[in-house]
């Protein structure tokens, strides 16, 4: 069983996600949105998947496929603020190397890779 992400590195309130939607930037994709609010503090991440996505097991595989592909990308994250995932109804569906390229794409568009990749 893998390890999640530790207390103070994720996002566990309504008001903190609240924050994120509206505070911070958007960046859509076919897979998943990611929104990005700078703060001063750590970096935080919560991650969702609505019902519309499907019943809960489909809901969970989403989410956990996208928290692995957060913590292989989060080297190479430069900052501190918090993130928001949001996985759409394709992230059920598709190959993980997929989801893999457009987080990758998203944090780009976001300034949030490090320019050197590393």
């Amino acid at each position: 069983m893998c390890a999640g992400f530790a207390s103070r590195a994720r996002l566990a309130t309504r008001a903190d996600f609240s924050r994120v939607y509206r505070e911070g930037h958007r960046y859509p994709g076919q897979i998943l949105v990611l929104y990005v609010r700078s703060t001063e503090g750590g970096r935080r991440v919560g991650v969702t998947a609505g019902r519309r996505l499907g019943g809960a097991v489909v809901r969970n595989r989403a989410k956990r496929r996208l928290r692995e592909a957060f913590r292989r990308i989060e080297p190479r994250l430069r900052g501190h603020g918090d993130l928001v995932l949001v996985a759409r109804t394709a992230a059920a569906a598709v190959r993980f190397e997929d989801i893999m390229l457009e987080m990758e794409a998203l944090c780009a568009a976001g300034r949030l890779l490090c320019a050197d990749g590393t």
